[in-house]
């Protein structure tokens, strides 16, 4: 039976030349939410990229060619020419996705006017099931109802949905709920995000190992029962999940029935690509742009590769130190260094980053320790090294 190093080094991939990009276009918000992890200003910096420095960028990410490209902030609405640059964007092939914030800014008509400039996609954050779920993760009052009435302008609209959750203790028994709550509209995809404790959300209680795991039984039983796509953010051990509860699976069926099972994950009848394309981390397929020009391999990491003002994304995404230096799981430490799952997992960086200071350290939220897999036959970083 194949190991599972051998199928992780079949899966390995340096870079995607056609990364998802996430670009910040302010800081500026009227809201002050805990879960921010820029920290909301009142007004747009000094040093935010003009209009024309943002038309520049635009043409920067449309070189990539990146299969997703998302605006956030702060709140986009705060720049009036959001608009403009949703309209360039529209005319140099993308199709960008709006981060919108339930602030007095958003109203029925802004959402027309964002539609006729080309805006298709809009991702909105719900943290709860009812307001004060929400509401206590948010610290705003306010946001539930908002949320909830943008979500039927986008749906009057034609508006594609997207919905970003952000997992802490708080919500992590309220998925099913949450799930129930979005199932009406017409919501493509639904991202749930695990927690990063920087800037404000450091006062939100962070999950264990052992309720994360929990939380992948949940999350991979909405994945089965659900209609729209769900994606796992800055949890990329889901994948070391799947996967041996997949083997698991497999190890139970006859050996007739694990033939092509490499690629093809027979408990949940879906090629194991797709998963890996569910679940987000930055590096080798994602990056993010804030609002100075400064790429970064995510946006809980305060670590720039470089600024596009003097250097072109494509040049940093593609050989900058930081992003290369991430991209190799030979470089990882403790027990993500070790772990065979490190080629198709390698732990969340900004995690390892905002709780242990060592952005190639292990992520506090895995719990699995390396090897102990049952039926799973890998080699460890020292086994590779000892056999080479």
């Amino acid at each position: 039976m194949p190991t599972i190093w051998q199928v992780s080094e079949g899966l390995r991939m340096n870079w995607d030349p056609h990364p998802i990009v996430v670009w910040e276009l302010t800081r500026a918000c009227d809201l002050h939410c805990r879960g921010c992890p820029s920290g909301a200003v009142p007004r747009p910096g000094f040093n935010e990229l003009t209009t024309y420095e943002s038309y520049k960028t635009v043409d920067q990410i449309a070189a990539l060619e990146p299969r997703e490209f998302v605006i956030t902030g702060g709140d986009p609405l705060e720049r009036d020419d959001v608009y403009q640059i949703i309209d360039y964007a529209r005319r140099r092939g993308l199709d960008p996705a709006l981060v919108l914030t339930p602030t007095g800014e958003l109203t029925a008509q802004v959402i027309r006017r964002l539609q006729a400039n080309g805006l298709t996609r809009v991702v909105l954050g719900v943290d709860g099931s009812t307001s004060s779920i929400h509401e206590s993760i948010h610290s705003v009052r306010g946001t539930f109802g908002a949320t909830l009435q943008t979500l039927r302008w986008a749906e009057c609209s034609g508006l594609n949905i997207e919905i970003n959750t952000l997992l802490c203790r708080s919500n992590a028994s309220d998925l099913e709920a949450i799930a129930a709550l979005i199932r009406p509209f017409p919501v493509d995809r639904w991202n749930i995000h695990f927690l990063v404790p920087v800037g404000g959300s450091k006062e939100i209680e962070i999950l264990t190992g052992e309720e994360t795991e929990a939380a992948f039984a949940v999350i991979a039983a909405l994945r089965a029962a659900e209609a729209f796509r769900i994606r796992i953010v800055e949890a990329p051990h889901f994948l070391r999940f799947h996967l041996a509860r997949s083997l698991e699976s497999q190890l139970a069926a006859p050996a007739a029935e694990w033939s092509d099972f490499l690629t093809y994950d027979a408990a949940e009848g879906e090629p194991l690509r797709s998963v890996l394309d569910s679940v987000r981390d930055g590096a080798r397929d994602f990056l993010f742009v804030s609002h100075a020009g400064n790429v970064m391999p995510s946006e809980f990491v305060p670590l720039s590769a470089g600024n596009l003002r003097y250097r072109s994304l494509g040049a940093i995404f593609r050989g900058s130190d930081l992003f290369v230096a991430l991209r190799d799981p030979d470089n990882l430490k403790g027990k993500c260094g070790d772990c065979e799952y490190r080629y198709i997992c390698g732990g969340s960086r900004a995690r390892a980053w905002a709780m242990t200071g060592d952005i190639l350290g292990s992520d506090p939220l895995c719990s699995y320790e390396p090897g102990t897999d049952p039926g799973v036959s890998g080699r460890t970083r020292g086994n590779r090294e000892a056999m080479a």
